[in-house]
């Protein structure tokens, strides 16, 4: 376990926790393009606790939690709870891009096939099945999003995309998520494993400062879909502060991965889906994710708490 004060090993991070972590380097293109689509179909799922669960100040109800089931078909993703007569979540399973509304008990109350249908259709049911269960959104429900680009963004129907890319996906979150509730019960100030499907980022903070400390000091770490850090995805850690420069920040070169620092911004540490998959052995794909975190965490916490 790490430290009271908050150190990090990659040791913390059993390989024992983790399952399926058998990455297999797919196509990247293929990859981009299911990861697209699934983008848009969590968003829809995302709806429910977005405008009808109870807001929370940080933003929680928008957020979702992910479910691992005994297999690699289980893995879902679930809403914050609509709490009420009948308390329900609204449920994406990637595997077969089934959109469910379940009870708090995990009885389905309503199911729609994303497969064949188009955003518009898909959102519409969702938005109809939640009403008539929990009545009248409590906030504005969001607009379609055109981003990332797909076809479905632009009109398309959702189809079906290749197993190998959808199991990809898969053992990237479960996997993901594993690690992270390691961290998450390790390291004091730290926050649970939360998906947020406006960016499907899976990810948890850390604060570095005192709960009444404001502004806060923290270390994000997390998955992220394809974007201008990394073409093909990427697992990074973020630190934040608010002033961007100190005189005593020193980013060490990490063991995996690397910094990467935009303009006027705090270097992030990414370390990219296409380094861990140079090896399909899952020990040695495992131990570069938990040596990647580990490292970087620890150079954002010196930094961070320098002073």
């Amino acid at each position: 376990m790490g430290d009271s004060v908050g150190t990090l090993r990659a040791g913390d991070l059993a390989a024992e926790a983790v399952h399926w972590w058998e990455l297999a380097g797919h196509d990247s293109a293929d990859l981009a393009q299911t990861w697209a689509q699934a983008h848009h179909a969590v968003r829809l799922a995302g709806l429910v606790g977005k405008s009808w669960a109870s807001p929370h100040g940080n933003g929680q109800h928008a957020a979702m939690m992910w479910y691992s089931g005994q297999g690699l078909l289980d893995g879902l993703f679930a809403s914050e709870p609509v709490s009420g007569d009948r308390p329900m979540r609204g449920v994406i399973r990637l595997w077969n891009l089934n959109l469910l509304l379940v009870e708090e008990s995990g009885a389905e109350i309503d199911k729609i096939e994303l497969v064949g249908k188009t955003l518009d259709d898909a959102r519409s049911w969702m938005i109809d099945a939640v009403k008539q269960h929990a009545g009248e959104p409590k906030r504005m429900i969001p607009e379609n999003q055109p981003t990332p680009e797909h076809g479905v963004a632009a009109g398309a129907e959702f189809g079906v995309l290749s197993q190998m890319a959808h199991a990809e996906l898969l053992r990237l979150y479960g996997n993901t998520a594993s690690v992270l509730e390691q961290v998450s019960w390790t390291i004091k100030g730290a926050s649970p494993v939360r998906m947020w499907p406006h960016s499907f980022e899976l990810s948890m903070q850390v604060r570095l400062s005192a709960e009444d400390e404001m502004p806060p000091k923290l270390v994000v770490m997390g998955l992220a879909p394809p974007g201008k850090l990394s073409a093909g995805g990427y697992w990074y850690v973020a630190p934040w502060r608010s002033n961007v420069k100190s005189e005593t920040d020193s980013w060490d070169e990490l063991p995996v991965g690397g910094w990467i620092t935009g303009k006027n911004e705090l270097p992030v540490a990414v370390l990219p889906i296409r380094e861990v998959v140079k090896s399909e052995d899952p020990t040695v794909q495992h131990n570069r994710v938990a040596q990647f975190f580990a490292a970087a965490f620890n150079v954002c916490r010196a930094n961070l708490t320098a002073g």
